[in-house]
């Protein structure tokens, strides 16, 4: 379960850095800075976790020795530049901060790409940016909406961009989940049919969750979350999102669990 974690927290930081760029600097400086700060205690949270459990040397089911160690590197890199733009904010360096942000984000990827393991590279490379789209997205969203209540001249532009955001990163997620479904990526989950019928392993249950949870539950949300957005209801909007990321959460966590347990890209 470590593994899992550091998975989903990892991404879950990743997904609130790569946002900031669609949101306007109107947001005000307590918004990036909240933002990055939650960012960078969910990377710290993963990789102490991973280190707490395997140390700098790695372990069963792990990538290799090297990889294992170029991926804490990168991960702790990636943590390491958050921390400074979060500082950037603070400090009022305005220069350097797309330069922080875009390391932070390349060294991510770096991490996404080290963690994937060699027989299934492809999806679940593209599992993994789609997850931190969504995560980001959901997450974003959902903290954009309270920033209304401290900057009240903040435009309704800010949140409809979150939320056109929100609904083409669940569209991308659900579009790699099909992939993953119908493509031979797994012994035990060789297609579709395969899933409806039942023919799966003890963990396949939870293939049934995910797809719940993560994609059915979200997308019934958006168009309530449009029409509130649409009259400037942000408080209604806020409290869909609620719900909306709740589920995100349960559904993203449901696919790292199935991922390392059941060597499943979902």
């Amino acid at each position: 379960m470590t593994f899992v974690f550091f998975l989903f927290l990892t991404h879950l930081g990743l997904g609130l850095l790569a946002m900031l760029p669609f949101v306007p600097e109107r947001a005000g400086r307590s918004y990036f800075k909240f933002c990055s700060a939650a960012a960078a205690f969910m990377m710290t949270a993963g990789l102490g976790l991973l280190l707490r459990r395997y140390g700098v040397t790695g372990g069963a089911g792990l990538p290799s020795d090297v990889a294992y160690r170029a991926l804490v590197l990168a991960a702790a890199a990636s943590l390491v530049f958050a921390v400074v733009y979060n500082r950037a904010w603070h400090f009022s360096w305005p220069a350097i901060r797309p330069f922080l942000l875009s390391a932070s984000l390349a060294a991510g990827v770096t991490t996404v790409v080290l963690t994937a393991p060699p027989a299934q590279r492809i999806v679940s490379i593209l599992t993994d940016l789609t997850s931190i789209l969504l995560l980001g997205a959901a997450t974003s969203a959902m903290v954009l909406g309270h920033w209304y209540l401290v900057v009240l001249d903040l435009p309704i532009t800010a949140l409809r961009r979150l939320t056109v955001l929100l609904a083409a990163a669940l569209v991308l997620r659900a579009a790699v989940v099909g992939l993953a479904l119908v493509g031979p990526v797994h012994a035990g989950f060789a297609d579709a049919r395969a899933v409806a019928e039942g023919l799966w392993s003890p963990d396949g249950v939870f293939v049934w969750m995910r797809l719940l949870f993560g994609l059915a539950g979200p997308v019934s949300l958006l168009w309530f979350i449009w029409k509130t957005v649409e009259i400037r209801s942000t408080q209604s909007a806020t409290g869909i999102l609620y719900v909306q990321l709740f589920l995100v959460l349960a559904g993203e966590l449901l696919a790292k669990y199935l991922r390392v347990a059941a060597g499943f890209p979902l």
